[in-house]
């Protein structure tokens, strides 16, 4: 039997003694790349199932991001190691090969730090600054969230206003930045944790102020958690507590909140009618149909001429939608 298929009948019957097959990085090797090519080296002449074999990194499983040949299989990083020690496991056949490397990166960055909103909440916003080499390419992350942004340069001082996204509401999360100059890169965590706090269900009314006098057509503005459903109970009266004629009925529309959980509402007061006012009473649901406390808005249309002022106790607006 040929001496190369002797030693390969060896290694698969007995891994545990096996002479290691050749791989990149080599075994405890620094590496200044965050980005490392990662790779195991079949023996000459081996014939194994090449195609099912699996590459780990850190104990995650990349397979199917590996370049698998009868020669190797390759994995290359999508996104930057961190720096420190980096284990990797190959398993192919009954034969499996365990090393690690350590990521030292290049040393571009000087230093970092965040200031953030006491109890941040969604789309509050945070200042980030880096102290590095000029002239680079610079950007922020926050750990778990895919976005990156950009960070502006000053002589070496980088700076960038991040917005907390609403998918961190009532998570925690690091600060990244990341510094790039010639084909390196270089990544550093700010000290301290971002811990964003949970959204609460509610309603608030941002414009018009409650109480104040609108025009005919008005735009009722608010803001409650992201994509909740918004229910309102919309009440039209005379504000003296004489009736001049029959109002329309109250109405039950619907509105939605955006991404930041904001909405809005047109209101049309009836045309010819004095004296009128308008209760907007909201509840916010949610996903999972939880709902809010009733929020409401009470407004008086503009009048003309000189009627006396109104000598009557307006309502209150605890009602919640649906209600008469």
């Amino acid at each position: 039997m040929p001496f190369v298929l002797v030693l390969l009948w060896l290694v698969l019957k007995f891994p545990a003694v096996a002479l290691e097959w050749a791989h990149q990085p080599s075994t405890g090797e620094k590496v200044v790349t965050l980005a490392p090519e990662i790779a195991l080296y079949w023996p000459a002449g081996a014939s194994l199932p090449y195609r099912q074999a699996r590459l780990f990194v850190d104990e995650a499983e990349v397979s199917g991001d590996c370049l698998k040949t009868g020669m190797f299989i390759s994995y290359k990083p999508s996104k930057p190691l961190q720096r420190g020690v980096h284990k990797v496991r190959v398993e192919v056949g009954d034969y499996t090969q365990s090393w690690d490397f350590e990521v030292i990166g290049s040393s571009f960055i000087k230093g970092c730090v965040f200031t953030a909103p006491f109890k941040p909440r969604a789309f509050d916003k945070i200042v980030v600054e880096m102290k590095g080499r000029n002239m680079g390419k610079a950007w922020v992350e926050l750990t778990g969230f895919p976005e990156k942004y950009k960070m502006l340069e000053e002589r070496g001082s980088y700076k960038a206003i991040v917005k907390i996204p609403a998918k961190l509401a009532g998570k925690s999360c690091r600060v990244e930045v990341f510094l790039e100059k010639e084909g390196d890169l270089d990544r550093q965590l700010c000290e301290g944790t971002l811990t964003i706090a949970a959204p609460d269900l509610t309603i608030r009314w941002d414009s018009p102020e409650n109480g104040s006098t609108v025009d005919k057509v008005l735009i009722a503005r608010g803001v409650t958690v992201p994509e909740a459903t918004v229910e309102l109970h919309v009440h039209t009266f005379f504000r003296d507590g004489v009736d001049f004629g029959k109002l329309p009925p109250d109405t039950h529309p619907k509105v939605k909140a955006d991404a930041e959980g904001r909405f809005h509402y047109e209101y049309k007061f009836p045309p010819g009618y004095p004296r009128l006012a308008v209760t907007i009473i909201g509840v916010a649901r949610d996903s999972f149909e939880n709902t809010s406390q009733p929020a409401g808005l009470l407004l008086y249309l503009k009048t003309s001429g000189g009627l006396p002022p109104l000598k009557v106790k307006t309502p209150v607006l605890d009602a919640p939608p649906g209600s008469p």
